[in-house]
């Protein structure tokens, strides 16, 4: 959950930090970067993404563990599935206000959910699932083997992901193959999840004059540096619905991902 370095940071406006007993979300302001937009002139739905990832890298930054104190002990968050709305475009310099807070953890499983406002409206929602794992053993660690430094708070009322991404009855055909750069990798040397959104995006036939307005994401493996994954997808023109599929060496499954688009002037 870190910023990209593919665009200049996000420049914060204020860092309201505003903490509370009961509701317990961090909350930051940004002027929304120039550099986060696409050819339409609205913000990527990646970047979208990490303005809320950041958020929440934010919450552990000023309150702990950060994601260093989690690197010393061998531990990491790893995301599992999320779904991203938007709901209204970002443009260049949007003052935005962004909430992030995690909610009520299973035994091995943290919620977190998050929301984007301009004028106090709401431009996007995130409901999220991690995982606390051992780097080592790659062992899923409990809730109770980490001490947060924050609480918890209620989830957003937005349906989560499904627990089956692509039905039986969606055919899949091969539209490419994707080698992982420099960019698109984190400290952890493999995809950071952020980027999966831009990869998927790169194999819909024509973004021109649209949005995504909803991405769900399962994260099965990771993709480490300089590995090919082959990308397999589904294409519903008619009701702008793409389904995706990569699969490393061996045909293991490394993430699937269902994206809705939008006409921009349907959604201004």
């Amino acid at each position: 959950m870190r910023q990209s370095r593919g665009a200049a940071a996000a420049v914060p406006l204020k860092s309201i930090n505003q903490w509370d007993a009961v509701e317990m979300k961090q909350i930051e302001r940004f002027r929304v970067n120039s550099h986060d937009m696409d050819f339409n002139g609205v913000a990527s739905a990646s970047s979208v993404l990490r303005y809320l990832q950041e958020t929440a890298n934010l919450q552990h930054y000023r309150h702990g563990p950060t994601t260093d104190d989690l690197r010393r002990e061998n531990k990491a968050f790893i995301v599992s599935k999320l779904t991203l709305n938007i709901y209204r475009p970002l443009r260049s310099f949007d003052e935005i206000t962004v909430e992030s807070w995690l909610c009520k953890t299973r035994a091995m499983s943290f919620l977190r959910c998050g929301r984007i406002l301009r004028d106090g409206l709401p431009v996007a929602e995130l409901f999220s699932q991690w995982a606390l794992v051992d780097t080592r053993s790659h062992r899923l660690l409990r809730a109770d083997d980490i001490k947060l430094g924050f609480g918890f708070d209620e989830p957003l009322e937005m349906e989560p992901p499904p627990r089956i991404l692509i039905p039986q009855t969606v055919t899949l055909t091969l539209a490419g193959e994707h080698t992982v750069s420099y960019a698109e990798v984190d400290q952890n040397r493999h995809m950071n999840n952020t980027r999966y959104l831009d990869m998927f995006c790169g194999y819909i036939p024509s973004m021109e004059k649209k949005m995504v307005v909803s991405a769900t994401i399962s994260y099965h493996s990771r993709a480490p540096l300089g590995e090919t994954v082959r990308v397999y997808r589904h294409c519903n023109e008619l009701d702008d619905i793409y389904y995706f599929r990569t699969l490393r060496e061996g045909d293991s499954v490394n993430a699937e991902a269902l994206i809705r688009l939008d006409d921009l002037d349907a959604v201004r």
